[in-house]
């Protein structure tokens, strides 16, 4: 893939100082280690800036979470309980980048945990210049314009939906993509305490594959 991959997607400026393998391999060691980017400069012998080019600095990111069915556990049931799925889940909230479309963090959270509980682990401690794109389950069922007998739709209130909906259909694209793995899609059976590093690999997955 090395070569001819670079090849293909090379683009103009600078050449890169990592192949595709040292990005992924730099991109594993940053999600499970999770440190500063002065260690993995002085790691590679390259910049700190070098190192930032390489991860999403992006100020507009979108947040969703999918839900993955798993095993009726032995204890704790009603915390896993998700009363929208009618059984019971493990939840994976995802925050993509809207510049480069990456993955830029997730999150694991319990099936009866609310949307909006799980993304104040998110929200706590971001900077202002930072803007979120949320959907429904954080908003209220509000914000979006329905159509009845008793208020029609404008031309406005469409149009505004259909964006709401092109938004919104990219981060739908990375729930399929990541659940093409059958361990997502079909009951999730291996022990819970496995479930955050299964969601973390798939999504770097994501990010390889998209890089």
């Amino acid at each position: 893939m090395g070569a001819p991959y670079i090849e293909k997607h090379k683009k103009g400026g600078r050449t890169s100082k990592f192949t595709i393998h040292e990005m992924m391999i730099l991109f594993l060691i940053y999600v499970k280690n999770y440190s500063a980017m002065e260690d993995y400069a002085f790691e590679f012998k390259v910049s700190k800036s070098t190192i930032c080019t390489k991860f999403d600095n992006s100020e507009d990111r979108q947040i969703d979470i999918t839900e993955i069915r798993i095993e009726r556990p032995k204890y704790n049931q009603k915390s896993k309980y998700s009363g929208k799925k009618k059984y019971h889940t493990m939840k994976i909230q995802i925050i993509r980048s809207v510049e480069t479309g990456f993955i830029y963090e997730i999150e694991v959270g319990l099936g009866a945990e609310y949307d909006f509980h799980l993304s104040k682990r998110i929200f706590e401690g971001t900077t202002s210049n930072v803007t979120y794109e949320v959907d429904l389950g954080y908003l209220g069922m509000d914000k979006i314009h329905k159509n009845s007998k008793y208020h029609k739709l404008t031309d406005e209130d469409i149009e505004e939906n259909k964006d709401l909906a092109k938004e919104r259909i990219f981060i739908e694209h990375i729930h399929l993509w990541i659940k093409r793995f059958k361990i997502l899609p079909t009951r999730f059976r291996n022990h819970l305490s496995y479930f955050a590093k299964f969601a973390v690999l798939l999504c770097g997955f994501y990010n390889f594959d998209r890089a």
